[in-house]
């Protein structure tokens, strides 16, 4: 048959199925078909997927492929993002009994009616939905059913499942890892101590956020990017520009000192307003070699998302180069915007679907952007529930086609991993990709706050008392509901 090789799966399996009809009954099959099988026998490595579901019902058979293709879809909903520990949604779909299935009737479903990276690990669909569920249920959920172009969907569920980004495959150093996070909490419990009460909207709960712009920062120094602009309001502000950009630690702990006036009028102004990091900064990384790589961050007021549509601005004139003759040529290699917004301003501010809604339009386009949601799950003293009518917090980029992966801060190795699909989505489609990067708040909105009061200890549903949620240290306050509900 022409196009043989064009089936696979189920598919095959009812060509085949056609066949033994016609050999038993050739007028039991359609004109059409009996005129292709009469000069057409299958080939002879179809013979054994033939012989090894032949005793599977056509049901059971499709309800297993359901299972799976579910798992695909909806397994964000049953993974375990929060790091408080409440308990995910979870679907209906995702559970065997939902399709009428047994682990009986899986073991007796060939893995093969699903094409899949992971079928090299797997006999049978059982082993193969176990698998499904290691990647798409654990602390990582991949929510990409929005992306309709297929080679775009396609290639992310291939990474998903193939590992290419993760252990063993991508090497991630655990002591590199450790060390860099026990950097960014030893800063943060510093200025704590030295400046109790003192505003400086903590990293701590989404502490990651530091080793994930490290990895893009490295990708793209590899890839040979000359800019990277970063726009981010406060949460984390000053780590960031303590490691990532290299502010000194000098310059940061003398803002905190509040001189009662100073000669120079700019300096002045920057601390003005309730933070003392408008300003912004920028990096460039050598690294003991030639890397012409600069990271910049320009200054943002308190309008927290108001820096997104000046980032893309920056990100298309590094880019630009009007070296040649006739119009200028924006070249999508030549710079990276990131964008980290907060949980309760992605959803809640116009700006950034404003911003969005440029992503993709001539003119404006800046071949993608990486946005993260440093998602603490508060919105000042906000709850989920009071913040955005969304299931998550990313719903927004939903209705712009961008795949999105909700990753649970507590696990650096998957966080690091969903960095490098990250930068490598955008390097390759030139297409904004959204990391929803679920944390939480050790302390007040502003650490001068007092958590008990403006954040009172709301339990996760389901989980009983109020000893019933993880506390990790942090003072009362901290534990919200889960984002999927």
């Amino acid at each position: 048959m022409e196009g043989w090789e064009g089936f696979s799966g189920i598919n095959r399996g009812y060509v085949l199925e056609l066949y033994e009809r016609f050999r038993k009954d050739p007028s039991s099959v359609d004109p059409e078909s009996r005129a292709i099988f009469e000069q057409w026998t299958p080939p002879a490595d179809s013979a054994e997927p033939a012989d090894a579901s032949a005793d599977v019902p056509a049901r059971t058979a499709v309800a297993a492929v359901n299972l799976a293709q579910s798992i695909r879809r909806y397994g964000h909903l049953a993974a375990q993002l929060d790091p408080l520990g409440s308990k995910p949604p979870g679907d209906p779909t995702l559970l065997p009994e939902t399709h009428g299935l047994t682990e009986d009737d899986l073991r007796r479903v060939p893995s093969s009616l699903i094409s899949s990276p992971l079928n090299d690990q797997a006999s049978n669909m059982q082993e193969l939905v176990a698998a499904f569920r290691r990647v798409y249920c654990s602390t990582t959920g991949y929510d990409y059913a929005q992306v309709f172009v297929p080679a775009e969907r396609d290639w992310l569920r291939q990474a998903a499942e193939d590992g290419r980004f993760r252990e063993p495959a991508d090497h991630i150093d655990p002591v590199a890892l450790l060390d860099r996070l026990t950097q960014v909490e030893a800063f943060e419990r510093f200025l704590h101590r030295t400046f109790p009460g003192k505003t400086r909207f903590s990293i701590e709960g989404l502490d990651v956020l530091v080793p994930i712009l490290d990895e893009v920062i490295g990708e793209a120094g590899e890839a040979g990017i000359g800019s990277i602009l970063v726009g981010m309001a406060h949460r984390g502000r000053l780590n960031v520009m303590a490691h990532v950009l290299c502010k000194p630690y000098e310059q940061i702990l003398a803002e905190f000192k509040d001189p009662v006036s100073s000669r120079n009028f700019r300096e002045d102004m920057a601390w003005t307003g309730d933070v003392k990091y408008h300003a912004g900064a920028h990096r460039a990384i050598k690294d003991g070699r030639a890397i012409n790589l600069e990271v910049s961050m320009p200054p943002n007021p308190s309008h927290l998302e108001a820096v997104d549509p000046i980032v893309e601005g920056m990100a298309r004139a590094a880019g630009t180069t009007t070296g040649q003759g006739g119009a200028p040529k924006f070249d999508p290699s030549r710079s990276v915007p990131i964008l980290i917004h907060g949980d309760a301003a992605f959803p809640g501010q116009g700006i950034v679907a404003e911003t969005l809604n440029l992503g993709r339009l001539n003119g404006w386009d800046t071949g993608g952007t990486i946005h993260i949601i440093a998602n603490n799950q508060l919105g000042f003293t906000a709850g989920i529930r009071e913040s955005y009518s969304t299931s998550y917090a990313s719903g927004l980029a939903r209705g712009f086609k961008i795949p999105i992966v909700h990753v649970n801060a507590d696990d650096p190795a998957a966080c690091v991993e969903v960095a490098r699909l990250a930068f490598a989505y955008r390097a390759k489609f030139r297409r904004d990709f959204l990391i929803d990067l679920i944390g939480y708040r050790r302390w007040g909105h502003n650490e001068g706050d007092e958590p008990a009061f403006t954040q009172p200890m709301i339990v996760p549903e389901n989980h009983g008392a109020p000893d019933g949620a993880r506390n990790l240290g942090a003072p009362a306050g901290r534990t919200r509901p889960h984002p999927g509900g």
